[in-house]
């Protein structure tokens, strides 16, 4: 088993050497927004790290001519710019104004982090930094939620300092990164078990987190795995329910007592009047919502029900991806962050109309099914929390541009080949 890792981490090693700085730049981007060396490290978080890395990226890509742009870009700096135009309309400005820079600095990194790879290659070795960066955050998940025996608690699994600090966005992050990991770990055909480690841990991290719309997020990415590769048959169904049942069975009682009561305890009925109040904002304000950010400052002016509990003294988000963007954003800014979703997800297959495919058409095709069994997570999970500006769903429109670009490449050399191959042999038959 160890000789097997030690084979591949050396196989890895001799891969990574020799690319272009443009790459080595995207992947110290992945380092430092995941794994976050600076922080772990208080001394070196003396300079800007990310700012410089992204800027010398620009640098290099305009000096060498690789920096494309694409409609999906376009997209995503006119979502920026109409969150830039409702905090200048703002009902709120002095809320409005104190994170303006945040849209475009998500839209910088779309365009940032899918120039960095131009070959398959440099994507499976980006792919494998940033699952290295998650497994520290999911072996430590996985970890505390053992040490607890496996038990339940209130507060979940505090994440990182940043965007992943608190529980629900944790949970979201390991449940992304198990659906993700799947399909390519099946492509490699590893010969050792041990790199489930990664999937498995994540999947306990989500567990371990307390959150439902985490927990029901992963399963929703999990059965969209089963569809995929067409695993649904009666004897895999017969595993399935004996593994949930004993899932169930070791489920802390209070995880349970959560789920039982979904819609009617507490936290449901309040997210749900969140809810409500945030149609009503993007029925008051279509075109440009309340306000970049002000939901919660709306929401407590105009909608809060006084009823005596702690929450009814709290700021609260709308707790729905959706709904925020609607109130706060305006509905053509709904209507361009339902299309994100749509540019990750893709239904056509890259090997079914190709006899041999070759090796890169087969990884790009289970990248495929990766990045769409992550969206349908992200989507679940942005159902129940307020992350349309955290960084899930622009690393996946990202990804989903990078995976385009080197899907119509390949497929463009399958053709050239194709057609020098029929040439040939129709010189052949003439010569004959």
């Amino acid at each position: 088993m160890f000789a097997v890792l030690k084979s591949d981490f050396k196989e890895f090693r001799q891969a990574l050497k020799g690319q272009d700085l443009i790459f080595y730049l995207g992947l110290a981007f992945i380092v430092l927004y995941y794994l976050r060396p600076q922080v772990i490290i208080p001394g070196l978080d003396i300079i800007p790290w990310m700012q410089i890395v992204i800027l010398v990226g620009f640098l290099t890509m305009i000096g060498n001519n690789r920096l494309k742009f694409t409609g999906t870009h376009f997209l995503v700096f006119l979502f920026a710019t109409l969150a830039w135009l409702s905090a200048m309309n703002s009902l709120y400005p002095h809320i409005s104004s104190k994170d303006i820079t945040t849209p475009f600095i998500f839209a910088l990194e779309v365009l940032f982090l899918s120039n960095c790879v131009k070959n398959v290659k440099q994507l499976q070795l980006l792919m494998i930094i940033f699952f290295l960066c998650i497994f520290k955050m999911s072996f430590f998940g996985a970890r505390v939620w053992a040490t607890r025996g496996f038990g339940f608690t209130d507060w979940g699994i505090q994440g990182p300092p940043g965007f992943f600090q608190n529980s629900g966005e944790y949970s979201l992050l390991m449940a992304l990164c198990t659906v993700m990991s799947i399909p390519l770990i099946l492509y490699m055909k590893p010969k050792t078990k041990l790199y489930w480690i990664l999937p498995v841990t994540a999947a306990m991290a989500v567990m371990g987190a307390s959150s439902r719309g985490g927990q029901l997020a992963l399963l929703v990415g999990l059965i969209y795995l089963l569809l995929a590769y067409r695993k649904i048959s009666f004897k895999n169904l017969a595993y399935v329910a004996v593994f949930v049942t004993i899932a169930w069975a070791l489920f802390p009682e209070e995880q349970k007592a959560r789920f039982q009561t979904a819609g009617s305890d507490q936290t449901s009925t309040t997210r749900i009047d969140y809810w409500e109040a945030g149609i009503e904002m993007a029925k008051d304000y279509p075109i440009l919502g309340v306000g970049f950010r002000s939901f919660p400052e709306h929401y407590h002016r105009y909608f809060k029900v006084s009823d005596g509990s702690y929450l009814s003294t709290r700021r609260e988000v709308a707790h729905n991806s959706l709904i925020e963007v609607a109130s706060t954003l305006g509905i053509p800014a709904l209507i361009l962050y339902v299309w994100f979703h749509f540019s990750v997800f893709s239904s056509r297959s890259l090997v079914k109309k190709h006899k041999d495919p070759g090796p890169e058409l087969e990884f790009l095709e289970s990248f495929r099914v990766a990045l769409n069994a992550s969206v349908l997570t992200y989507f679940v999970g942005a159902i129940f929390m307020s992350i349309t500006f955290y960084p899930y769903i622009y690393f996946l429109l990202a990804l989903a541009i990078i995976k385009m670009r080197l899907s119509r490449d390949r497929e463009r050399e399958i053709k050239v080949q194709k057609g020098a191959f029929s040439g040939s042999a129709k010189a052949k038959a003439k010569a004959v």
